[in-house]
């Protein structure tokens, strides 16, 4: 009887097309295996912060008046008074490994990071910078490197407070990766905002000095997708 088989040309140029077809789709594939990765860590960094809110209610059975007051028309109107009590309570809630209050870049507590003055240019060369720099001075490069108080939390999480005149406000950004890469705006790095009102405060993602890197997700983009 005739057996059939595979020539040794035919099995290579098998071998040659499975080859091309997976250099084509795996890029594919690790992409979207790191954007899940990074959302589902977006969902646990937001998550830990929401869950110190909720942890300071329980212990003093209300909110700090630190946050952005959620008057659409007035969305940057702020309650600050306490913003340095709610910080500290905070403090004590993520128990932070390392605190850097200033210089955190030298002290080694984070990355260089860009900052919003960096993007903002980078996403338009034709930018009012000036305008940037007085409007979001707090997360500008060098507040962010040398001026900004700083908290690496057990998991590695980063946080950075935009400084008002003291160290905490209602805006901070959250690295929710630490130092791991990419360390970029928009993919990693994501600046978030306290809102709230008289019954709660909550943390969000629409607010002012919110920029991402080209190609990256704006943090409201990324809350809406971890609740989709």
């Amino acid at each position: 009887m005739k057996k059939s088989a595979f020539t040794l040309a035919e099995v290579l140029i098998t071998i040659g097309i499975v080859g091309v077809v997976a250099a084509m789709t795996m890029p594919s594939i690790i992409n979207k295996v790191n954007e899940y990765i990074l959302k589902q860590e977006f969902k646990r960094a937001y998550n830990i912060m929401q869950n110190a809110q909720v942890r300071i209610y329980a212990d003093i059975e209300s909110y700090y008046n630190c946050y952005y007051i959620t008057n659409t028309i007035n969305t940057t109107q702020t309650k600050q008074f306490e913003c340095k009590t709610m910080g500290e309570h905070l403090k004590k809630i993520l128990n932070p490994v390392i605190i850097c209050d200033g210089d955190a870049y030298n002290k080694g507590c984070i990355p260089k990071y860009k900052g919003v003055d960096n993007v903002a240019l980078e996403n338009n060369p034709d930018i009012d910078l000036e305008g940037i720099n007085r409007n979001c001075p707090g997360f500008t490069q060098d507040s962010i490197l040398n001026k900004n108080l700083t908290w690496v939390l057990q998991d590695g999480t980063i946080i950075s407070w935009y400084k008002y005149n003291t160290s905490y406000g209602p805006l901070l950004f959250l690295d929710i990766n630490g130092k791991k890469q990419p360390n970029r705006w928009g993919y990693d790095l994501f600046p978030m905002i306290w809102r709230g009102d008289e019954t709660r405060v909550w943390l969000d993602a629409d607010g002012v000095c919110s920029y991402a890197e080209k190609g990256g997700k704006t943090s409201k983009q990324m809350l809406q997708d971890i609740w989709k």
